[in-house]
């Protein structure tokens, strides 16, 4: 196996992440050995043993919405990569303007909903609490707008890519 160059960008901090032939991941220079493991189709389960020793263990989930995003415990995480070599990268990050779907990242149960249509949210804000596995998961607005339409209701069950409310 050989090694993988990806840039990739989170909350305006582009990252240099390299992925070795040893197993180790490179974030900026900086070496982590990492065991990454695919559970299912869009999960990972990923164990990263950090300088101090300690080890860190992650379970993300792609968001199936519109911009691509991981669900890392309960948190929405938005990033782009960026292939230089690639006219995509470019699009990738173009523009917020126009209707986002918040979409359910997997099948569950709707345990809660923070919002009303109508309602002006703040990006990051939580939006709709799902219970899947035993857990409970805030799935939170990628960015500003009003809520236009909340097609959520508590007790309901949802498969995942099912659109829970839109965003303008």
């Amino acid at each position: 196996m050989s090694q993988t160059t990806s840039w990739i960008n989170i909350a305006g901090h582009l990252y240099k992440v390299v992925q070795l032939a040893d197993g180790t991941v490179q974030v900026d220079g900086q070496r982590i050995p990492a065991d990454i493991r695919t559970l299912s189709a869009g999960v990972l389960s990923i164990l990263l043993t950090l300088p101090d020793g300690t080890t860190r263990s992650f379970r993300c989930i792609a968001d199936s919405g519109d911009e691509p995003a991981v669900l890392i415990g309960g948190q929405r995480i938005p990033y782009t990569v960026a292939d230089p070599r690639s006219l995509r990268a470019v699009s990738a990050t173009a523009g917020e303007s126009g209707p986002r779907p918040l979409k359910a990242p997997m099948p569950g149960r709707i345990v809660r909903v923070l919002v009303a249509p109508g309602e002006v949210v703040t990006a990051g804000q939580g939006c709709v609490v799902i219970e899947a596995m035993k857990m409970q998961n805030e799935l939170k607005a990628a960015r500003a707008g009003t809520i236009t339409r909340l097609n959520a209701t508590v007790g309901e069950t949802v498969a995942a890519g099912t659109t829970l409310l839109i965003i303008e």
